[in-house]
């Protein structure tokens, strides 16, 4: 499971962070061990602005400065931890490669997500082939909720004694997002 945070929806956005959990779908994990499996990474924005010449939109950033304070400071707040995007690119290769699975699928909540990242990779790479992802990987977690649960909105109820989405899942952190998803994916009730 796949998720960014960014400051647009156009492919040239900055993007702020990025999360991945893998899972097994046919496994039964709780919320706790997603989040606590997962890899998180928070991109120096500045650095996409001056020299990537990335760009920010004025209604994100507004949208931004409602949100919580939790996830401004995860994913907006700039931090000296903040790595590159050269760096970050690598750092989700290594733990890729990690999961010694290439042919697993990329489950992303539509399709905003892989393509701001698979431009902002292409522009620090060059070559459409060099990818940590292949497109013809990618699924949207959208359609799979629909179709499974019947729900019409991408959402659906998770039927887990360990899980509460009011009380556990912070929104807009991504690795909530994406531990979120993967529970309504494995554990959605129909109905």
């Amino acid at each position: 499971m796949f998720d960014i945070e960014t400051l647009g929806v156009d492919s040239n956005a900055v993007i702020l962070s990025l999360a991945c959990i893998y899972f097994d779908p046919d496994s039964n994990p709780t919320y706790k061990e997603l989040k606590e499996s997962a890899f998180f990474v928070k991109l120096n924005a500045k650095d996409q602005v001056e020299r990537l010449g990335r760009k920010v939109d004025r209604d994100t950033v507004a949208w931004w400065a409602k949100q919580c304070d939790n996830v401004k400071i995860k994913s907006l707040k700039p931090s000296p931890n903040d790595v590159l995007p050269e760096r970050a690119i690598g750092m989700l290769r290594e733990w890729a490669d990690s999961k010694n699975d290439k042919k697993c699928y990329v489950w992303a909540r539509g399709n905003l997500d892989e393509l701001l990242y698979r431009a902002l990779e292409f522009q620090i790479t060059g070559n459409r082939d060099d990818t940590v992802f292949a497109y013809n990987r990618w699924r949207d977690v959208r359609t799979a909720v629909d179709f499974l649960t019947g729900s019409n909105n991408g959402y659906c109820k998770v039927d887990h004694p360990e899980f509460n989405s009011e009380i556990d899942v912070t929104k807009h952190d991504p690795v909530d997002d994406c531990a979120l998803d993967i529970m309504m994916m494995i554990y959605g009730v129909k109905k």
